[in-house]
């Protein structure tokens, strides 16, 4: 489905100069956008993509939504929330022992009718091959909850305030949620039989209370290290933490736990949520700059939030094209991962109502992709983990550009999310072992669903192409050989 006559696709013969900096050419008023690749200079190892979704509402006629999520978008990392988005279940102390557990009322509880769903949701990704992520939300039971912590010195969203709520996790009552949590992990490996190997026992605390339990930066450590001490204990030391899922992306609760060295021999992951302009930048040169430089950054959640506006145009600018910049944003600052809040739409409890975020609609439990299926796929299907992200500069406005090299099968990818600017793009390229000799083109516009447009030759490392006013686009480059 070629579309010569409309989006003619022109060679240009150039020879590149390489100049280090940021910025490398000057858009000035040339109705070209310019974008430099270097495939030598590169950065973080990318570990893969995924989504997330609430395990109990998983059902055996969504596998076929879950076979397309992973063999077509590309998905390889799940974040399941296991128990409808809240932490409560242990309603009623098990007893008064933080350190027996009464496997009598656990049994009762992991065994109903809300945990069943997630323990076939994550064996049926193990038979995928996948390890997913087992991810808490929501609020403590109130027994393990006080509304005695001071004035919050960090920020917080905008109704975590409310006075006398019970949703501070209270300082007496961290082995008693140690104690809850890793036996909800204990049942799911050792009765539910599901594979897993990353733990986030809370989330945007915050974000409190209806995201989850109110737990500071300075308290962070602590609880933590409650957790990491009893799975140690309970036989599953080889989980790793995942932390601390912020809702407030410039909080800092990184520094508290780099500064706990017992901690950090527990703690695989830092993971961030972001639904705005700041991104993970400023949480990885935090990371860089201390003792364990090589723990790597996730985004966990992104997405949008105006999911009450169901109409194709909100899905398309704020879903499909602001996602995305947000997910290349991210990679460009580090991140090693992302993961699109949500997998299919559902009912949330802390919203009390119907949410619209899924890639998929899930009206009458049949489940069909939207738009921002497709603007996702442009990354998560054509850049696999263990690619390495690769030097990509413009100055160009209206483009947010990130590149990568796959080291398997020695392709190089550009992902782009174009809001504007020109409609025209040149692509630079240095010569050598890791240049691209001919360039696919791949694109989700408003009218377009992952359509291939073309392949462009490269002559001399450069290309020249047609490109809409809005879109997302893909340029998949074959190389000669590795590097």
């Amino acid at each position: 489905m070629l579309r010569m006559k409309s989006r003619r696709l022109k060679y240009v013969i150039a020879s590149v100069a390489l100049v280090s900096g940021p910025l490398l050419f000057a858009q000035g008023k040339e109705s070209v956008a310019r974008v430099t690749v270097d495939p030598t200079e590169r950065f973080q190892t990318i570990e893969g993509f995924g989504v997330n979704f609430t395990g109990p509402y998983f059902r055996d006629d969504q596998k076929a939504m879950f076979d397309m999520l992973i063999d077509d978008l590309g998905a390889t990392i799940f974040r399941v929330v296991p128990y409808l988005v809240y932490s409560n279940w242990e309603e009623v102390n098990d007893n008064g022992d933080p350190n027996a557990m009464n496997w009598e009322y656990y049994n009762n509880r992991y065994s109903g009718p809300i945990f069943e769903p997630t323990w076939r949701a994550l064996r049926y990704l193990n038979s995928r091959g996948i390890r997913p992520v087992i991810a808490l939300m929501g609020p403590v039971p109130d027994w393990m909850a006080d509304d005695k912590a001071p004035a919050p010195k960090h920020d917080v969203c905008s109704k975590s305030t409310k006075v006398g709520v019970l949703s501070h996790l209270s300082p007496a009552m961290y082995p008693e949620f140690a104690e809850e949590v890793v036996s909800m992990l204990m049942y799911a490996r050792n009765k539910a039989r599901a594979d897993f190997g990353y733990f986030s026992p809370f989330n945007e605390t915050d974000c409190y209370p209806a995201e989850g339990p109110r737990i500071d930066p300075e308290e962070a450590p602590r609880v933590l290290g409650a957790v990491a001490a009893r799975l140690k204990k309970e036989g599953l030391g080889d989980v790793k933490l995942m932390v601390a899922d912020q809702a407030i992306i410039t909080n800092d609760y990184v520094d508290p736990i780099l500064e706990d060295a017992e901690l950090m021999k527990q703690v695989g992951v830092f993971s961030f949520h972001t639904y705005g302009e700041n991104s993970v930048g400023p949480q990885v040169r935090r990371v860089k700059a201390s003792k364990y430089p090589q723990t790597p950054a996730w985004l966990t959640e992104y997405g949008d939030l105006n999911d009450l506006d169901k109409t194709a145009e909100n899905d398309w600018k704020k879903f499909s094209l602001a996602a995305n910049r947000r997910a290349l944003t991210a990679l460009n600052q580090g991140a090693s991962a992302l993961l699109y809040f949500d997998a299919f739409d559902d009912y949330e409890e802390c919203a009390r109502r119907m949410c619209f975020y899924g890639l998929f609609t899930s009206d009458d439990q049949i489940y069909k992709p939207k738009k921002r299926y497709y603007a996702t796929r442009q990354l998560y299907h054509f850049v696999r983990p263990g690619s390495q992200r690769v030097a990509a500069r413009t100055d160009a406005p209206g483009f947010t550009i990130s590149a990568f090299r796959d080291p398997t099968t020695h392709t190089l990818t550009i992902v782009g999310v174009k809001e504007g600017g020109a409609n025209r793009l040149q692509v630079n390229l240095s010569t050598g072992a890791d240049s691209a000799t001919a360039w696919d083109l791949y694109e989700t516009t408003r009218n377009e669903d992952g359509m291939k447009i073309d392949t462009v030759t490269v002559q001399d490392g450069a290309a020249q192409i047609d490109l809409p006013d809005e879109g997302v686009f893909t340029l998949v480059g074959s190389a000669p050989k590795a590097r």
